[in-house]
């Protein structure tokens, strides 16, 4: 099978069938109905291979009188074989990522749905930090920061979504004599929860310039 959907894309599909499932019990007008399916097939379409039996399996199984969340849910997880995943990485390719870090927190692999993940980032409560491995410019970096452990609702600089966020602030850059540049924002407490919300990696990549390390 080839991979042939990015995982931001999966978030975009997954977010207008799951749209098309609402509108189904909350819409009682048939040609209301029947508009909104023609809409978000023909922009399902656009971002799903053509020609392909799986696409047309899954278009298909979306065109049914009552579409439950549960039908759904079921269809959307037949498409999991043509993502493109984020890639698994070994602690020492991780290490190599965060080479300031000592005794670098590992994130819980098992737990980690690759297929919904633009990036990869989990918390360390403990030392109230949060690390990002995110694709910037064509080769993966890590960014490291303070994460404050203070949640408030507001917009994340990341999934461009409102939700539970808490201000990140990364070092970027440091004189040599004691002092500190620090820049971040306001991003998802929980990453799983904002890859499943990002349809437009140009903000993360946006995000990913602010709170790099910059060069003396």
């Amino acid at each position: 099978m080839q991979q042939t959907i990015t995982t931001y894309e999966y978030s975009t599909i997954t977010q207008q069938v799951n749209h098309l499932a609402s509108v189904e019990r909350s819409v009682n007008d048939p040609q209301i109905r029947a508009v909104i399916l023609a809409t978000t097939l023909e922009q399902l379409t656009s971002l799903l291979p053509s020609a392909d039996p799986l696409t047309e399996t899954f278009l298909a199984g979306l065109q049914v009188e009552h579409l439950s969340r549960a039908r759904a849910t079921q269809l959307l997880e037949t498409l999991i074989p043509m993502i493109m995943p984020f890639p698994q990485l070994t602690p020492k390719q991780l290490t190599k990522l965060f080479r300031k870090v000592k005794k670098l927190k590992q994130p819980a692999w098992p737990e980690l749905k690759r297929y919904e993940m633009t990036y990869l980032g989990w918390n360390d409560g403990g030392n109230q930090k949060k690390y990002l491995v995110a694709p910037y410019h064509d080769h993966l970096i890590g960014i490291q920061g303070e994460f404050s452990p203070q949640t408030v609702k507001g917009v994340c600089a990341i999934c461009q979504t409102i939700g539970n966020v808490a201000l990140f602030l990364a070092t970027t850059k440091s004189s040599g004599l004691g002092t500190y540049t620090k820049k971040g924002n306001y991003i998802c407490r929980d990453s799983g929860q904002c890859n499943r919300q990002l349809t437009d990696p140009q903000a993360l990549t946006d995000f990913l310039t602010v709170v790099q390390p910059k060069r003396n």
